[in-house]
């Protein structure tokens, strides 16, 4: 098993088994250092570009759905979680330079504040 990190969903699935909540994958894609991400997140280094393929497992009845999902990581930010290849591809190709430079000061901006908590515990 060993380490892994995990990547939380907008909007949980449904397992088709038994009806369960899924609102999370754990993957072996990144740092492996037990950390939760979102969408906006920062994951990986700024160079990384993938489309990362994965199969959901439902916790509740203990079993793989068959239902595969497509993780998107953009300039090291989690761009999206979709469904399909092509709406992977297509969230890879609507990035744009200034939707980046957006994700980056939040980033920053969430980061600074995290620090100042730190001080304060």
């Amino acid at each position: 098993m060993g380490m892994f990190d995990t990547v939380c969903f907008d909007k949980a699935y449904t397992c088709p088994l038994c009806h369960g909540k899924i609102d999370s994958i754990q993957v072996k894609e990144f740092e492996n250092v037990l950390e939760n991400y979102r969408v906006k997140d920062c994951p990986s280094h700024a160079e990384e570009i993938r489309i990362i393929k994965d199969e959901l497992f439902c916790d509740t009845c203990s079993k793989h759905i068959g239902k595969s999902i497509y993780i998107v990581v953009g300039r090291g930010i989690l761009l999206g979680i979709v469904d399909t290849l092509e709406e992977a591809k297509k969230l890879l190709n609507d990035l744009n330079l200034e939707k980046l430079v957006l994700w980056y000061h939040d980033l920053y901006r969430r980061y600074m504040n995290e620090q100042k908590e730190k001080k304060f515990i």
